[in-house]
Parts: structure tokens; C-alpha cells; sequence
């Protein structure tokens, strides 16, 4: 069965009813991914590992086909952050993940594909300064000790400065997966602006916002060496930017190496990979960064620009469900009475993309919301039996 974990209620109801203005900080990024079992042995669970942040930055994780998850803190010689741990793979009637060689996907067709998962997870505030990937065998250990050669980004804003505008800087470093020699992959980069926050239940393909077409390639095609990060900047000067999406595609570079194991590519810098190498497919990651609360976090469940009885519906028939967003106003991962009691809160504020009125009072409680609260009742004295 899976497994929940709660946060501490004061912060959420800070971040999470009060959001972070644009501009001001990052209020979260997620990441949304397809990965196969490129490994020699069966799969049967999957771990993430993010470098850098407390459990009380990890919104949620995107559900998987596994029976169990944990999410455990570690700090040791590596470092310290956030463990996510999947075991108990079940799917179609299958308990484990054959090795299976990759083919290039848009970033969510794993979801209901044999031999391969996918995965994601969100954060509040705090991004990742690392993360790893690894494949678990039967008895619950790492595959080959080494993570899978799939690189996660790193966010960060810069204030303006100096009459300039403020930026928000993405960094990408290839995995080392072998010490001895450098591991480097082929990037292919998409990237749209949004005039709102996402949600990570948003990151899919052929949806209208993760972007995917020729004239969204931000690179048609970037050797990234291992050792050596590659930084993307976007500049915040308009104030209608309320969320930077990207759609990343890893590729093993299978191109020579020189004696000292550094990368002796012929590629120039333009074009598409020289032949010989451009390898197999490893990953598609779509990932966000969002520089306001999303529209569910004031009780918008449904994200139309007002909190209303269409939002409640939305609550009601998702109570209960964990690791869904739709209706998790606090982000605590859970759909329960503590997200009708933010609705509650906002019931009759008009937003504007998401963006909290800057002051509003709350109206009195209207024949509508007295007809709510008598449904939410019922709702919840039928759950508990």
C-alpha cells in the first residue's frame, strides 16, 4: 500500500495560502519523466535521490506502478537531502522491470508502457541541488551501485541588480556513472514561457504546455561533458511570466574519448551529432519552475480565475486520494479537510492567473456555501465509514 507523509501544517499554510510573489523567489519546481531499466538485471523498485532539500520542500511524488514509497531524510558522507523509494513493482501482472533498451518518448508515455516508468516529483521553495536516479534489484539495493545516466536540472534566482532584471538560471551536469572515464550525454532543449503556475499533473505531453515543437527548441543539440555543467538563463523582465517550462531529451554520446578520457568530439557546435555518436535514447524530463503558487493552492481547484462550488466538486470527488494535486491546497500531498477549509477561506475571491486578489474580504457565507458545507459534511461522515 502507499505510503503518506505529512508536513508541518504552520509552513504550509504560510507557502501555501500566501504563495510567493513573482519575481520575488522560485515557489517550486518539478520534474516529470520516462526512464527505462537500461540495466543487465530485473528492476523491481526505483529510488530518487534530491540533494539539498528537507522533507518539507518535497510537495509530492507522481504515482508509479509499486505497491510501496518511503520518503526518508539521509545525511551522510555524500550529503544530505531526500530519499524517495519505491519497491513492490506491480503492473499489467508483471513484478519487475525487464533491461529493456530505450527509445525516445515524449516524456509520458511510460505511464501505461511495459519495460519502462515514469516518474515525478515536486517541490515548495527549495530547489534540488543535485538529484539521482537508481534502479533497485529484488531485495531492494541499487542496480550496479551507480545511479542512471540521466541528468536533473538546478534552479536559481537572481534578484536584479545594477537597473537590471532579475533572472532565473537553470543548470544541467551530466551523472559520473563511470569513474573511470567521463560519462557525457546529447541534450536536445525545448522551453515556453506560461503567464501562470503549473502543476506537476500538468507536465504532460501533447497538452498545450510543455513544449515540444521546432520553433520551442531552445537547443536543437548540446554535448553536455561530464564534470563540466551547462547553464540556460532567462531573464524575468516581464512581469507577466508566471512559470518557465522545459522539455529535455538525453541521449548517450557513444563519440571517442581521448587518453585522458576527455571528449574528442567531431562535432562543431552547430548541427545535428556527428555519425557514431549519437546514442540510444535515455530520457525525456519535463521539468518547470514556477514563480508564483498555483491557482489550487488558494482553493482555484479548477483553475478558472474563481473560487466557487465548481472548485468544491472538484474537493468532493477527489477526497481522500493521495499524491494527486488537483485539490491539495496545502500541498501536503493529501486531499482532506484541511484543502476545503483553504477553499473555504477564499470562497468568492476573484484571482487574475492565479495571482491572490492583493486584498479582499471574505465574504459572508451565502445560501451556496451553507448548501456546500452541509454536502462536505456528508462527504466526510461517509468516508470515515
Amino acid at each position: 500500500m502507499k505510503m503518506a507523509w505529512r508536513f508541518t501544517p504552520l509552513a504550509l499554510a504560510v507557502t501555501g495560502a500566501l504563495g510567493l510573489s513573482a519575481h520575488g523567489s522560485i515557489y517550486g519546481t518539478m520534474s516529470n519523466f520516462d526512464i527505462y531499466n537500461e540495466t543487465e538485471t530485473e528492476a523491481h523498485g526505483a529510488e530518487i535521490e534530491l540533494e539539498g532539500i528537507d522533507s518539507f520542500d518535497l510537495s509530492r511524488t507522481f504515482p508509479a506502478h509499486f505497491d510501496n514509497k518511503s520518503v526518508d531524510l539521509y545525511n551522510d558522507a555524500s550529503g544530505s537531502g531526500v530519499r524517495i523509494k519505491y519497491t513492490g513493482y506491480n503492473f499489467g501482472g508483471r513484478t519487475s522491470l525487464a533491461p529493456t533498451v530505450g527509445t525516445s518518448t515524449n516524456g509520458h508515455t511510460c505511464v501505461n508502457t511495459p519495460g519502462c516508468e515514469h516518474f515525478g516529483f515536486s517541490t515548495i521553495g527549495a530547489s534540488p541541488t543535485g538529484a539521482k536516479f537508481y534502479w533497485l534489484d529484488v531485495n531492494g539495493m541499487r542496480i550496479g551501485g551507480a545511479p542512471q545516466q540521466i541528468p536533473f536540472s538546478g534552479y536559481n534566482y537572481i534578484p536584479a541588480a545594477g537597473g537590471g532584471a532579475p533572472r532565473l538560471e537553470v543548470e544541467i551536469e551530466p551523472v559520473e556513472v563511470h569513474p573511470q572515464r567521463a560519462d557525457s550525454v546529447w541534450l536536445k532543449l525545448f522551453k515556453t514561457k506560461f503567464e501562470r503556475a503549473v502543476d506537476l499533473d500538468e507536465l504532460m505531453s501533447n497538452n498545450g504546455i510543455v513544449p515540444e515543437d521546432a520553433a520551442e527548441t531552445e537547443t536543437e543539440w548540446e554535448l553536455l561533458e561530464e564534470g563540466r555543467p551547462k547553464q540556460f538563463k532567462d531573464d524575468l523582465d516581464d512581469g507577466s511570466v508566471k512559470a518557465i517550462i522545459r522539455r529535455f531529451e538525453y541521449y548517450t554520446y557513444t563519440g571517442p574519448y581521448d587518453e585522458e578520457h576527455e571528449v574528442n568530439s567531431a562535432w562543431t557546435g552547430e548541427g545535428d551529432p556527428p555519425a557514431g555518436e549519437l546514442g540510444q535514447f535515455i530520457s525525456a524530463n519535463m521539468e518547470a519552475a514556477n514563480l508564483e503558487a498555483p491557482a489550487r493552492t488558494h482553493g482555484d481547484f479548477n483553475n478558472d480565475g474563481q473560487v466557487d462550488a465548481a472548485d468544491f466538486t472538484l474537493y468532493r470527488d477527489n477526497h481522500g486520494r493521495e499524491d494527486d494535486d488537483i485539490a491539495d491546497a496545502d500541498e501536503d500531498g493529501m486531499i482532506d479537510e484541511a484543502d476545503v477549509e483553504v477553499w473555504r477561506t477564499y470562497y468568492g475571491v476573484p484571482f487574475a492567473h492565479n495571482a491572490l486578489a492583493a486584498s479582499s474580504a471574505v465574504p459572508e457565507p451565502t445560501s451556496v456555501m451553507l448548501a456546500i458545507s452541509a454536502g462536505l459534511a456528508l462527504v466526510v461522515a461517509v468516508r470515515k465509514r
